[in-house]
């Protein structure tokens, strides 16, 4: 019997055991093969550094025959050197089945104890796990061109022509550096990447369908045996995010297996990650999104494979107030906007001119909407007369001030086609909509939003909802209009998603005829279906805080993020609710 219990217990040990990973002779060195040369040298960062007072260890690899005259062909690592890349770059380089490349591998920061007695900061977790750009533009802007200055190395900036690797926590920081920088890094390699919930990577699986595919070359590695801990489980993670991948149209290859959470198995095939990361190098083929034209990103319902294009670039906040103020358009898809206190208008063939001839006494126009007539109802910030007066400007440039209304800070107007008006402001630390009913303005006490920040208002296309955000909240709220013009039944209907450290922005707000609602984010225009849920993100070059649609048949969509206005072609058309009747749209799908 005791026999029978011990070969049952060694039987199970060996069925539990991790298998072995063999290396093959690309990952030993060759006699016959010209040798790399490795320099070692550490990094100090400035107190100007994201990551300041971190010291950090680094090599760089040089191949043979390196020529450091030329712009050349590069891969980082992080946690320093992995899978025996030195080794591996020699045997493929001269095998020209990768470029000749340099290998920059560098471990994380450390921030040195204050005396024996202390412990010093480790940087690790905090660099690599986090999903902001932080990393990115550490290395991007900070890093790599020290190193380059110290070293005499110039790297090459066409984004084609670089790879980023890790293993673990450095594998999820290679992936983020990628995924926010494309413009420099395209080729990614991650070993049982930390996809969990440390600094929010758990997000990804989703964020990667919502947000419209990015041009990666992606290899995921891990194994049934990786982490399974109190902040998720690798294997599973992984798996989410390869079926995330390629169900957005993701260049994406994996290899799955029954090792643990370590570097056994990525070593392994590393020199086979390294051919197909590469493919095609001597070509110089570009990697694009969505390859093979097979992606299921919603966006391409709105949008096409283009890109956005500036057609304003010198934009400017409104003297003696702290945000932009809005864009809006006209029914003929004319574009207005306001520069320095100026009104301006951004017509067909972006033609940019004044719209009116107005003194506004550099206050300009912090809230404005077009009602049916055409006339442009505008929060007037008059600086010289010292006052904020609600007016009323014809198509000739003729103005007239509206009865006084009694709210602080107005910043956002919407009206229907039949002349009702709203408006969005600050009574105290609340936001409130007000209404305007034919004399007076009224407060809507149900539209009441504590701690919203600074709010937007828009209509649905049917113009009996009205959507309000704030810049201090992740959710919009929406509202029913009554037949007397009150809001009610207001709730906080949509959830926008959040990405990281999202800085605040005024979220501007616009809708399509199919009843999308478009909302200008940091992380991108937020796409909502008519149940209120983001179906996908649109990113924008810099963080947007406005949005509309304008140019011919309302069909271009224009974002003001910061000093820029671009514009981006669609396959939809946007609405102006006070300008056209309601429009019924589609009920909500799956």
């Amino acid at each position: 019997m005791k026999h029978s219990l011990l070969l049952l217990f060694f039987s199970l040990h060996i069925l539990a055991a991790e298998p072995e990973f063999p290396l093959t002779a690309d990952s030993k060195p060759q006699a016959a093969v010209a040798k790399g040369t490795l320099i070692k040298d550490s990094y100090t960062a400035p107190e100007s550094s994201v990551f300041p007072g971190t010291v950090r260890e680094y090599q760089i690899y040089l191949p043979a025959g390196f020529d450091k005259a030329k712009p050349v062909h590069f891969m980082v690592f992080q946690d320093g050197v992995i899978y025996q890349a030195p080794v591996v770059f020699d045997n493929l380089i001269a095998k020209k089945d990768i470029p000749s490349l340099v290998g920059i591998f560098i471990k994380p920061g450390v921030v040195p104890a204050a005396n024996d007695n202390a412990l010093p900061r480790f940087n690790r977790s905090y660099e690599y796990d986090s999903i902001t750009p932080t990393y990115s533009k550490f290395l991007i802007e900070e890093f790599l061109p020290a190193l380059e200055k110290k070293h005499s190395i110039s790297l090459s900036q066409d984004p084609n022509h670089a790879a980023i690797s890790g293993n673990s926590s450095g594998g999820i920081c290679a992936f983020m550096v990628a995924w926010h920088r494309p413009d420099r890094f395209r080729r990614v390699f991650t070993g049982v990447g930390t996809y969990v919930g440390i600094h929010g990577a758990d997000q990804l699986p989703v964020l990667v369908r919502k947000i419209e595919p990015k041009p990666l070359r992606i290899y995921l590695q891990s194994g049934t045996g990786d982490n399974n801990l109190y902040c998720g489980d690798w294997w599973m993670a992984n798996q989410m995010m390869e079926r995330s991948l390629t169900w957005a149209g993701y260049d994406v290859n994996h290899a799955w297996g029954e090792g643990g959470h370590n570097q056994k198995h990525a070593t392994q095939i590393f020199p086979d990650v390294l051919r197909w990361l590469w493919r095609d190098w001597q070509t110089d083929i570009e990697v694009k999104a969505n390859p093979k034209a097979e992606s299921k990103w919603k966006g391409y319902e709105v949008v096409n494979e283009s890109s956005w294009h500036p057609v304003v670039t010198d934009l400017k906040k409104t003297m003696f107030i702290d945000f932009y103020p809005p864009l809006i358009s006209m029914a003929d898809g004319t574009v207005l906007f306001t520069n320095q206190g100026n009104l301006m208008q951004l017509k067909i063939g972006e033609h940019i001119s004044p719209r009116y001839e107005v003194e506004t006494g550099l206050g300009g126009f912090p809230a404005m909407t077009i009602n049916h007539h055409g006339h442009l109802i505008a929060v007037l910030n008059d600086m010289v007369c010292a006052k904020t007066q609600m007016i009323s400007i014809n198509e000739k440039g003729i103005f007239e001030a509206m009865p006084h209304y009694f709210m602080d800070n107005i910043q956002s107007l919407a009206i229907t086609s039949d002349d009702r008006l709203f408006a969005w402001g600050n009574l105290g630390s609340a936001g409130y909509v007000c209404t305007y009913r034919g004399t007076e303005w009224q407060v809507d006490p149900f539209t009441e939003q504590e701690n919203f920040g600074k709010g937007r208002i828009a209509l649905s296309p049917d113009q009996t909802m009205l959507y309000i955000s704030g810049s201090k909240s992740n959710r919009v709220a929406m509202g029913q209009i009554q037949k007397d013009q009150q809001v009610r039944h207001t709730d906080g209907f949509v959830m926008l998603d959040e990405f990281g450290d999202t800085p605040d922005t005024e979220k501007g707000l616009c809708v399509d005829t199919e009843g999308r609602l478009y909302v200008a984010t940091s992380l991108g225009i937020q796409v909502c279906d008519q149940a209120g849920r983001v179906n996908f993100i649109i990113p924008t070059p810099k963080p947007a805080h406005d949005v509309c649609f304008g140019g011919k048949d309302l069909s271009e969509l224009f974002i003001a993020c910061g000093d820029t206005i671009y514009k981006r072609p669609t396959k939809v058309h946007g609405v102006v609710s006070g300008q056209q009747a309601p429009i019924k749209p589609a009920p909500p799908k799956l």
